[in-house]
């Protein structure tokens, strides 16, 4: 007999309902509840916010807490904020109930260096009660550290690495072109970046982090650039209505380095604006063989990240218990044919 994952969800955000519908289809998964903090969503059937024709039995819940102690819940998704500090308490609650814990918040992808403390005492919590705390997402999680990771597995030497991800943001959801400044003056776009009101691409130092540990990189210096807007030099209009004016924001992009002895060992580069412009992820690794990947048209953010997500469900169930990264988990791969055994 095949028996299905108990899944339970945190957060239907416009990320979070994605990978909410995600769960619903996957004949493999079994959604047990779902929790937001918004008084407005609270009480309402999940099919009514994702706009589904069919009712579901899910009904949107306040607390984790009773849903953990009524239900045997092998996985629960965190899809709420980029702050670890924020989803801390939620990691802790999950964790003390048995529950394994995926989070998209981007902090988490590679923790230990931003907050070490947190991530020894994430990392005793989930092996005392023989868990796995893991985040993921298209990037970080994937496109810009696990990917170059395992491009490099047939060189003989690495000597550097470029990344490179390219995005019209036009194509993407309202949430993220605020994120990046759509629309702003150029004096405003900078007054909200200085003042964290909007974040743009949060996760370039945690994907350097990654790859240096896994590759064994040591680096002397580390540096991500203050994200530089990038100004429409004719009016645009995006996929969903909104019209940028010439001279004003229509995105940004974003640089980080790591340094050996002064030369740049590892280089992400991440550009999303609202265009024309083509779209793709690259890989250019120079070594023994050099190696230079591109992904014509790039990965949907959005589906990539729902698929991220959902698709470790099953490995992060038979993972080693831990705080675990991306690049300490068996190879991922799509999972909605993989049952619970």
């Amino acid at each position: 007999m095949l028996t299905k994952f108990n899944v339970v969800q945190v957060g239907l955000g416009p990320m979070g309902r994605i990978v909410a519908e995600l769960i619903l289809k996957r004949e493999n998964l079994s959604f047990k509840g779902v929790v937001d903090i918004d008084p407005k969503l609270q009480g309402l059937n999940l099919s009514k916010i994702l706009n589904l024709e069919k009712n579901t039995d899910i009904i949107v819940e306040s607390d984790l807490v009773p849903i953990l102690a009524k239900n045997k819940i092998d996985v629960v998704i965190i899809a709420t904020s980029s702050s670890l500090e924020k989803v801390a308490p939620l990691i802790r609650h999950a964790a003390n109930s048995g529950s394994n814990i995926i989070s998209i918040c981007e902090e988490l992808s590679y923790p230990y260096r931003k907050y070490p403390k947190l991530s020894d005492e994430l990392d005793s919590l989930a092996k005392s009660n023989n868990v796995t705390i893991v985040g993921t997402g298209i990037n970080p999680g994937y496109l810009m550290d696990l990917l170059p990771i395992v491009v490099t597995a047939p060189c003989q030497s690495v000597e550097s690495i470029k990344v490179t991800r390219m995005m019209n943001s036009a194509k993407r959801r309202v949430p993220f072109q605020k994120k990046i400044g759509t629309g702003l003056a150029p004096e405003e776009f900078r007054r909200k970046i200085d003042d964290k009101i909007i974040t743009g691409h949060v996760g370039l130092t945690e994907s350097i982090q990654m790859i240096c540990d896994a590759l064994g990189f040591e680096y002397d210096d580390l540096t991500e650039d203050p994200p530089e807007a990038v100004i429409a030099e004719t009016e645009i209009t995006t996929s969903y209505g909104e019209v940028v004016p010439k001279g004003y924001v229509c995105g940004l992009k974003s640089k980080a380095r790591a340094k050996r002895d002064g030369k740049v060992i590892v280089l992400l580069d991440f550009e999303a604006y609202a265009g024309d412009q083509d779209e793709y992820d690259s890989i250019e690794i120079k070594g023994t063989p050099n190696i230079y990947q591109k992904i014509i048209g790039g990965v949907h953010g959005d589906l990539g990240t729902s698929a991220m997500t959902v698709n470790l469900i099953p490995i992060v169930k038979k993972a080693n218990a831990g705080l675990l990264t991306m690049k300490d988990l068996p190879v991922p791969c799509n999972t909605e044919r993989v049952w619970k055994k």
